[in-house]
């Protein structure tokens, strides 16, 4: 009797720790990959903070993780993980970033769980909007930061901009990011400005402002090419007459080809200051597709791409161990687990713009500013990966993070 007593008595305390405990899940494990980010020590810290929750999610809701449009694709990624890594000549450098792509995973499971509310979801929007803002913030300060390319930059502009940290960041690497988290605040901007307040509002457009504007000071050619896909983007989604900008768009490109000759115009687009010119580029690439046609099956294993193209195929136009990636998010992932990892991985990308789209479109029939908002984000975030990625491929990895708003909304 006594025994039952005391079994009744704790074990809805048991389970409301356990609930607490499930609650708390995305801001205790969105921190410890915030450190693995930070340092490459906590990487395999953050992956068991990721995996301790799926029996405690078991726990309190009677399932692991709730269903998504991407549980196949990301299943089979993961089973792929261990061919990568027996494939691999390089385990030191393929064994952290195996570590980072299952954190990310672990990111969009604990996030998709935890924002079971629409409550919780816009908390998570905002949250998304804070970042990006804060990043915009941060971005002068620990950037290092190249001579200006542009002739409309003055020299002076990118010599008054101060570091402050001694581990900087490439100025590519940074403007994958901010392109990627721009469509949030700038479709929100566009698209829920009444819903949300114009105090709110000013804010959503200050930071997809401020975010433009350091894009034009990374220089990135890739990345501004998918602000520019954005933009049109966002227009066409936008207004009505926004369809006008695509045949404008074509016209431009066409007097392009044809005053400025398509050799000088794919110079332009493509000329990096790390990789000289677009031969430089064209080169690399070779080295890829060279990579995939050996290893089409397993891939080199991730992160190998820089010492196996130093061994298999040497680059000419740049000095060994220089180039660490394919500067191409698709032959990258196909480098590095094989064209079976890349059609998994195109899978869950066609999965998430087709979510996307059909929460935008939910959101335009119920006339609800907001949803579409969302919806357009998500678009616009998917058509900015794919533009940015066709030039590099430093968003590889990350990707999966931000896009757990569309399995929620589907």
């Amino acid at each position: 009797m006594r025994n039952s007593v005391w079994q009744g008595k704790s074990r809805p305390f048991w389970r409301a720790g356990v609930c607490w405990l499930a609650g708390a899940e995305a801001w205790l494990v969105v921190l410890a990959v915030a450190a693995s980010v930070a340092s490459e020590r906590f990487l395999l810290p953050a992956l068991v903070v990721a995996g301790c929750f799926w029996p405690v999610r078991w726990l309190a809701s009677g399932r692991p993780t709730m269903r998504t449009p991407l549980d196949i694709p990301i299943a089979l990624l993961v089973l792929l993980l261990p061919v990568t890594l027996w494939a691999t000549a390089w385990p030191e450098i393929t064994v952290p970033q195996v570590y980072r792509l299952l954190t990310g995973i672990g990111v969009y499971y604990a996030l998709v769980n935890w924002a079971a509310t629409p409550g919780r979801l816009r908390l998570l929007l905002v949250g998304t909007v804070l970042s990006s803002l804060f990043l915009a913030l941060a971005v002068p300060f620990v950037i290092r930061w190249v001579p200006a390319k542009f002739p409309f930059l003055p020299a002076s502009l990118h010599e008054s901009l101060t570091v402050r940290l001694a581990d900087t960041i490439h100025p590519n690497v940074m403007a994958g990011q901010l392109v990627v988290l721009l469509p949030f605040p700038l479709a929100l901007a566009l698209f829920a400005w009444r819903a949300t307040g114009w105090r709110t509002g000013l804010l959503l457009s200050a930071t997809a402002l401020s975010m433009m504007g350091l894009l034009v000071l990374t220089q990135s050619r890739g990345a501004l090419l998918a602000l520019v896909a954005v933009l049109i983007l966002m227009a066409v989604l936008r207004w009505r007459y926004g369809l006008v900008l695509l045949p404008l768009v074509a016209v431009i490109l066409l007097i392009g080809w044809l005053f400025v000759g398509p050799g000088r115009l794919l110079e332009a687009l493509a000329t990096e200051q790390s990789l000289g010119s677009f031969a430089g580029r064209l080169e690399i690439w070779s080295r890829s597709v060279a990579i995939i046609r050996d290893f089409p099956f397993t891939g080199v294993g991730m992160g190998g791409f820089g010492p196996m193209c130093d061994i298999l195929a040497p680059l000419f136009l740049h000095e060994p161990g220089t180039i660490p990636h394919a500067h191409n998010l698709f032959l990258q992932v196909a480098v590095d687990l094989g064209i079976p990892g890349l059609l998994l991985w195109l899978a869950a990308l066609l999965l998430i713009a087709r979510t996307a789209w059909g929460v935008y479109c939910a959101g335009q029939a119920m006339g609800d500013g907001w949803w579409s908002g969302v919806g357009a984000g998500l678009v616009g975030s998917q058509a900015a990966l794919a533009t940015h990625g066709l030039f590099d491929a430093v968003t590889w990895g990350w990707c999966v993070r931000p896009h757990w708003y569309g399995d929620y909304g589907d």
